[in-house]
């Protein structure tokens, strides 16, 4: 941040004790730039800045948009501007009600969610994150299943469809004290106190909408360990009902499709996946087969080497090709094949004097990729076919020329 007028007050920051304020007439304070773009402060703003976790803003300052809202480290609070044209003293300044409302869900059903796992699990939240399409806590808590989840989701839904209230309290380092907090605050001065009665109080600067049946609904999505805790991905409110939306189209469409009950649709599932997973098994056999088939025709008798450059031939059947005809008894092998991954193997007969590694170097400049092996078994990875085939070409004659009987 670098602000032409770095004497202007530090912005007042209204969203505070008003939510729900979504025009306003901004008055400039300052003329700045952040990380590039043009910004603003305003004498007094409902904007939220990026903080605690919460997304910022979004809107329009004089029909200029704000793409962001940063607060710098003196407290004073940067509107970023888009392209355009930097509004006059006195503009109309618009908050993107859609993206603030989303945020005043998510951000209390976080509050009652975080007191559901610490009153019924005595697990503490120890961070939140409210991303822009999925928010997380992680809870002190090192396991979990889906009645575990069921359960703290019943008890955190019963108070979102309560209505309880969503009070706000300003008090001092000594007036605090009166409260039970769920996490000492983390700020000296005036601190903002978010209360929904008999169930959670915190220290919090965020947006939070004024009772809890605003949030709709929380729902649980996915969860992992991290650091020997676990984190929890939520959605609340409209994020959850257009999860819930796409998530039973699809699983009911799943289901029609295979002439199913959704019910059935995992069973299916499992028997369709045991099934492939056999098949793949029966494939490799076969093709293990058919591949040393081809090896031992390719060698003969007696033993020849064998150079062959393929079409189509899969990378990892390239490899197995060509250590079945070193196998069968070729002296040496070079094949590659151009797709669908263009590659290249060459190998030798461990009975046979010579390291290929020596051919590494050249083999990658020429493949233009990347590989590697050992003494007698190289394979590189080619940029396409046609440096696949000017590798290959030149590895037969130089594998030929390296090694000799011992």
């Amino acid at each position: 941040m670098s602000p032409v007028n770095p004497g202007a007050a530090a912005a007042r920051r209204r969203y505070y004790d008003d939510s729900y304020t979504t025009r306003f007439s901004a008055r400039i304070a300052g003329v700045g730039e952040h990380r590039g773009r043009a910004a603003l402060e305003l004498e007094s703003t409902y904007f939220y800045p990026e903080s605690g976790g919460q997304e910022a803003d979004r809107g329009s300052i004089g029909g200029t948009a704000v793409i962001d809202v940063q607060a710098g480290e003196d407290g004073r609070v940067w509107h970023v501007l888009g392209e355009g044209a930097a509004p006059p003293a006195d503009a109309e300044a618009v908050i993107d009600w859609a993206r603030r409302f989303d945020h005043m869900q998510q951000h209390t059903g976080q509050h009652v969610l975080s007191a559901a796992f610490e009153r019924e699990l005595d697990a503490a939240t120890l961070s939140s994150h409210l991303g822009e399409e999925t928010s997380s806590i992680e809870i002190a808590r090192g396991d979990c299943d889906w009645g575990l989840i069921r359960r703290i989701e019943e008890i955190t839904n019963r108070v979102v469809w309560e209505d309880r209230p969503v009070e706000r309290h300003w008090e001092d380092a000594e007036s605090v004290r009166r409260f039970k907090l769920r996490k000492a605050p983390a700020v000296s001065g005036p601190i903002r106190i978010v209360e929904i009665p008999d169930w959670d109080v915190s220290a919090c600067g965020g947006t939070h909408t004024r009772r809890t049946g605003e949030v709709g609904i929380v729902k649980i999505v996915r969860w992992e360990k991290v650091r020997g805790n676990l984190r929890f991905e939520f959605l609340c409110g409209g994020r959850a009902l257009r999860d819930h939306a796409w998530r039973t189209e699809a699983l009911l469409e799943a289901a029609r499709r295979r002439t199913l009950r959704d019910s059935e649709l995992i069973a299916h599932l499992e028997r369709a996946a045991a099934e492939r997973d056999e098949l793949r098994k029966r494939l490799t056999e076969l093709t293990g087969r058919m591949v040393l088939a081809e090896a031992r025709e390719r060698v003969g008798d007696p033993p020849r080497p064998v150079a062959e450059l393929s079409s189509a031939r899969p990378r990892d059947e390239l490899r197995t090709f060509a250590i079945k005809c070193l196998e069968a008894g070729a002296p040496w092998v070079a094949a590659a094949t151009a797709g669908p991954e263009p590659a290249l193997v060459v190998g030798r007969a461990k009975r046979l004097a010579g390291d290929l590694r020596t051919l590494l170097p050249g083999l990658l400049e020429r493949a233009r990729g990347k590989g590697g092996g050992s003494a007698d078994l190289l394979q590189v990875a080619a940029a396409d076919a046609a440096a696949a085939e000017v590798a290959w070409s030149w590895a037969r004659a130089e594998v030929a020329a390296l090694i000799a009987p011992v």
